[in-house]
């Protein structure tokens, strides 16, 4: 009885295997469909659309001004290689000299002013500048001091690529690793782009910076060569804010930025460093929000010292601020600190982002899939019909 069954099911699978089957209806066929589907999917779930980011063109323009300007630089005869001047533009400084305003108190700093030398900055600058809502032919007020000129650069760069007019003042003092050597301080080097046509505009005025923007903190030696400097670049267009005391260097920024445009028609106050004018003057400016601040956030800050300061002034007008101080917190969002020389320029969040899917992938594997179903089905078709045809005695199924 055994042995009856067995060959029962011998014959059976032997008359299975021979019966006709369409593709369609092969089993490896199937898997194979199947797999190819599953591939489909996979590809389409991880696959990711390149995101152009606001203001990319103007990004664009505002990186290639940055470094037109930083080649520029690298001429200059006080010009120095240093291995630590990753972006080799020769704006890194040195740690102590008779004008540094403020002395390094950790790595950030140097770290800060070297993030400040990649050109992606003038990127983030533009970036800013769409968030505050400024246009082309806008005004906006500047405060500089010579801690960040790689800062300076960009805004400049960044000012140049969307035709926006800045009102510039100046401190030429620096702050350790900034533009405080005594041969390529602020002056020195903002003189020389603008002469070499590099940057448009340039300081309205200048003062010596450092304590109460007068420089109180620096030796006599110092503060004679910080004015040397900038009597050496002064013209008929230029003033040297040099009064009695802190407040009175404040009110007369302050007239110099009114001779150029009613406050309330300034778009922007921009702040680059830590000038005690600009700022105000005590340690509560290195916890000051970084970034864009709206003067509905002027509350935040209602200390005496600051209220003392030109940044308050337009902020109480109506008039948001750009804080470019504290690198080290306001980089990372950018991808600009620490200091990476790996990331290439122009490329980066600043510029594009990834969203999730992509829909010519998507819509290609679904094409695909689709197209392969039908084409087996096709031929599958063919297949039965030829058979049908044919009256051929095998099965079909």
């Amino acid at each position: 009885m055994l042995i009856y069954l067995l060959c029962l099911f011998i014959i059976f699978h032997q008359l299975i295997y021979q019966m006709f089957r369409p593709q369609i209806q092969k089993t490896r066929v199937l898997f194979l469909i199947a797999l190819f589907n599953l591939s489909m999917v996979y590809f389409a779930a991880n696959s990711y659309t390149k995101v152009k980011q606001i203001g990319y063109a103007d990004k664009i323009k505002a990186v290639n001004n940055m470094n037109a300007c930083l080649q520029n630089i690298r001429n200059h005869p006080s010009y120095i290689d240093n291995p630590e001047d990753i972006f080799n533009t020769g704006l890194l400084g040195v740690k102590t000299s008779l004008i540094t305003t403020k002395e390094d108190v950790d790595l950030t700093k140097k770290q800060s002013k070297v993030a400040c030398t990649n050109p992606n900055f003038s990127a983030a600058i533009i970036e800013m500048f769409y968030e505050s809502g400024i246009q082309e032919g806008d005004y906006i007020a500047v405060s500089m001091t010579g801690s960040f000129p790689g800062a300076n650069i960009a805004l400049l760069s960044a000012c140049k690529a969307m035709n926006v007019k800045p009102v510039i003042i100046s401190s030429a003092g620096s702050s350790a690793w900034g533009a405080n050597r005594l041969d390529f301080s602020w002056p020195i080097i903002e003189s020389y782009l603008y002469k070499n046509q590099m940057i448009d505009c340039k300081s309205s005025a200048y003062s010596i910076g450092g304590a109460n923007d007068l420089g109180d903190n620096l030796s006599y030696k110092g503060v004679e060569i910080l004015s040397n400097t900038i009597f050496d670049v002064l013209d008929k267009n230029t003033e040297f804010v040099n009064e009695a005391n802190l407040n009175k260097n404040i009110e007369r920024k302050m007239q110099i930025y009114k001779t150029f445009s009613k406050i309330n028609d300034y778009s922007l106050y921009v702040n680059i460093g830590g000038g005690s004018a600009s700022l105000g003057y005590g340690e509560q400016k290195d916890t000051m929000n970084v970034g864009l601040i709206s003067p509905l956030d002027i509350e935040f800050n209602q200390s005496e010292q600051f209220k003392n300061s030109i940044a308050y002034e337009f902020l109480i007008e109506g008039i948001p601020m750009l804080n470019i101080k504290n690198i080290n917190k306001l980089g990372p969002q950018y991808e600009l600190y620490p200091p990476n020389k790996n990331l290439k320029v122009k490329e980066g969040v600043i510029f594009v982002k990834y969203a999730k899917y992509n829909l010519f992938v998507i819509i290609v594997g679904l094409v695909c899939s689709i197209s392969l179903i039908l084409f087996i089905g096709i031929y599958s078709h063919l297949q039965i019909k030829r058979r049908m045809e044919g009256h051929e005695p095998e099965s079909i199924m």
